[in-house]
């Protein structure tokens, strides 16, 4: 038996991911050299660990002065924990379930008493558990045990009750089990994620009854507990702003209980006033407010340039965790006096006095020997470091596009440049002054834009197996001089537009396997940055119309090999070559053929399955007639009675 665990990640902004535990070890933490790395404040380096030893899993909480919880109890740090089969956890700003299964078959549950076993006439039905718990978006199972106390071959039919409908799987099934035999099924419970279904206890009413005699049925009952989830989604707009003007917090709570907040702004230098319309408010489960707010300077600069003065507004959850998320923003800072123009008056001046010296004395004439840029591209935003020599120099200015960015000293021979104000090539000119005596030198520099990628996604993320099918991927991308998406084998391009920085191209073809979209752009000194984008290959399922009969062969000559049950989904595996049969597969793993009519087929059309060439032959007319279940359920049409299932353990 092969003892696997799986835990779920759920981050602060709603994305989630998944991992599977098994002989390796797993750690989590903001350090890159983590299995799962987090970027977060609230999270240590190497945060957590989870572990398998002896067939039990086991939480290390590597953090100190961290907080860690294992469904709400605070976790000892560096101290191994064994975990039960569902643990809720929580990691600085990470909510974390973790659930354990197996490989093992199901097994037989134990007999109980006739005074307590749940049965009708003819039969017997039980649970292993009258309880379970589950939280949204993560399953549970509960083993159901249904006994034909009879002799002879009984179908039976199973229907669920009380539940929404999605959360429950399967919904409803019928099988047939032979006289005396046994038949085992996990049902397993999924809650999705809705506003209204708050914590608490929700009955599954769960009914067995004789498809002959449907009077004869038992009924049992499952407490299924919901269990609490948290978690908040917030957003600035905008992030970035002028003094004085407003802002919007929009807050939404991801989780299904309410959700009290108190809410502030954190400004580290202390250089902004900032308000909230309100400091706390109370969210209820799906939830969604908007706060205003306002951040301005307590005082404008005299002198300098411009710049952005950053702070962070917090959303604090008033819980035993009380997780806090944080948004960036920042306030844009202009100066009464700009360094460029306060430059431009300095030198103004100086030449007026440097004017008036001259006409009293001609100073020696400077002379500027080298004069050099770091880099001859550099990308905008990056600083550029300027290096020259010179002699007779008194001062030096350094110019940029003819506007005046430094005034330096005889003493200093190099002068840092910042580039983020500039696109495209631009001129330097350094200028060198003795008295009235002047020299100039220049040099160009080539300023780009870096690649910055601002979408790059499809309209569907999965494709049925083996089917042709269209995919549309658009994308934007700045800065590129080259840019290229690489397209998987099989398939073909059917149209692209492209428009700017923008565009969308539309591909059409099958595959069997899981596959990768990725684009690649190029700058103009050759940088590169590529994306992927996933996409998943699912098996094509369809749903009969009513209950059909299943043959050996696309013909109703050949022998009856199942049923297919009204609205439980099978998989199609191909069609024959006339496409007015469908060969599909059950859930037990049973093959039979179906007539076309008889199946809604989800996202495809028949006609695109592929054609199955080895198919038997008809049976002779001295073939051995096929067996009817019972005399009473002989079909009249395409509908028929549900098939015999497998009495084995385990789902049909």
């Amino acid at each position: 038996m092969t003892i696997l665990g799986r835990i779920d990640i759920h981050y602060p902004g709603g994305r989630s991911e998944t991992y599977r535990l098994g002989n390796d070890a797993i750690t989590i933490g903001s350090a890159p050299a983590n299995t799962v790395r987090a970027r977060s404040a609230r999270l240590a380096p190497r945060h957590l660990r989870f572990f398998q030893s002896g067939g039990a899993f086991f939480l290390t909480s590597l953090a100190q002065g961290h907080a860690t919880t294992i469904n709400d109890t605070p976790a000892l740090a560096n101290e191994p924990q064994q975990l039960p089969n569902v643990a809720q956890i929580r990691a600085g700003d990470l909510q974390i379930i973790f659930n354990r299964s197996s490989d093992e078959p199901t097994l037989a549950m134990a007999a109980m008493t006739e005074a307590t076993r749940p049965t009708a006439a003819g039969f017997r039905a039980e649970l292993e558990a009258d309880a379970l718990q589950v939280w949204q978006y993560f399953s549970a199972s509960v083993a159901l045990n249904v006994t034909n106390l009879e002799a002879d071959v009984c179908l039976f039919r199973l229907d669920t009750s009380g539940l929404p409908k999605e959360w429950t799987s399967p919904e409803t099934l019928a099988f047939s089990l032979a006289g005396n035999d046994a038949f085992d099924l996990m049902l397993q419970i999924k809650p999705t994620r809705r506003a209204g279904s708050a914590p608490g206890e929700y009955p599954l009413v769960i009914s067995i009854s004789r498809l002959d005699e449907p009077a004869r049925a038992v009924h049992l009952v499952l407490r299924v507990q919901l269990g609490a989830v948290s978690g908040l989604s917030a957003a600035l707009d905008p992030p970035r702003l002028q003094s004085g003007s407003p802002f919007d917090l929009h807050l939404l709570n991801l989780g299904n209980q309410e959700l009290p907040l108190k809410l502030r702004a954190n400004d580290p230098k202390r250089q902004l006033k900032i308000s909230l319309a309100q400091d706390a408010l109370q969210l209820g489960a799906g939830e969604r407010a908007t706060v205003r707010g306002v951040a301005e300077w307590r005082r404008r600069p005299l002198l300098g340039k411009r710049a952005d003065i950053s702070f962070a507004v917090l959303a604090q959850a008033q819980e035993p965790n009380n997780y806090i998320v944080a948004l960036p923003a920042a306030v844009s800072v202009k100066p009464v006096l700009e360094r460029r123009r306060f430059a431009a008056a300095v030198i103004a001046v100086v030449a007026l006095v440097l004017a008036l010296a001259a006409m009293l004395h001609q100073p020696p004439q400077p002379e500027i020997l080298s004069f050099s840029a770091s880099e001859a591209k550099i990308a905008s935003g990056t600083p550029v470091k300027l290096t020259w020599s010179s002699e007779k120099a008194q001062r030096f200015f350094v110019e940029v596009n003819r506007a005046p960015v430094a005034e330096l000293s005889r003493e200093v021979s190099s002068y840092l440049l910042d580039t983020q104000d500039y696109d495209d090539p631009i001129n330097i000119a350094l200028i060198v002054r003795n008295g009235e005596a002047t020299a100039i030198k220049s040099l160009s520099l080539n300023v780009y834009q870096p690649v910055h990628v601002i979408a790059f996604e499809a309209d569907k993320t999965s494709l049925p197996r083996g089917i042709s099918g269209e995919l549309s991927i658009r994308w934007r991308v700045k800065g590129a001089v080259q840019l290229d998406i690489a397209l998987p084998a099989g398939f073909e391009t059917q149209h692209e537009t492209v428009s700017g920085d923008a565009g969308v191209i539309v591909i059409e073809g099958a595959v069997a396997d899981d596959f990768q979209i990725t684009l690649t752009a190029e700058d103009e000194i050759g940088g590169r940055t590529t994306r992927a984008l996933p996409i998943t290959i699912r098996d094509p399922e369809c749903t009969p119309i009513d209950d059909t009969r299943l043959y050996a062969g696309p013909d109703s000559r050949f022998i009856l090999a199942g049923y297919a049950i009204q609205n439980v989904s099978v998989l199609a595996k191909g069609r024959n070559a006339a496409g007015d049969w469908l060969q599909v597969e059950l859930a037990s793993g049973k093959l039979g053929w179906g007539f076309h009519t008889n199946f809604r087929c989800l996202g495809f059309a028949p006609d695109s399955l592929r054609v199955i060439g080895d198919i038997p032959q008809l049976p002779t007319a001295s073939g051995a007639p096929t067996p009817s279940l019972t005399p009473s359920l002989s079909p009249t049409n395409s509908a028929s009675p549900p098939p015999t299932a497998s009495t084995s353990g385990g789902s049909p």
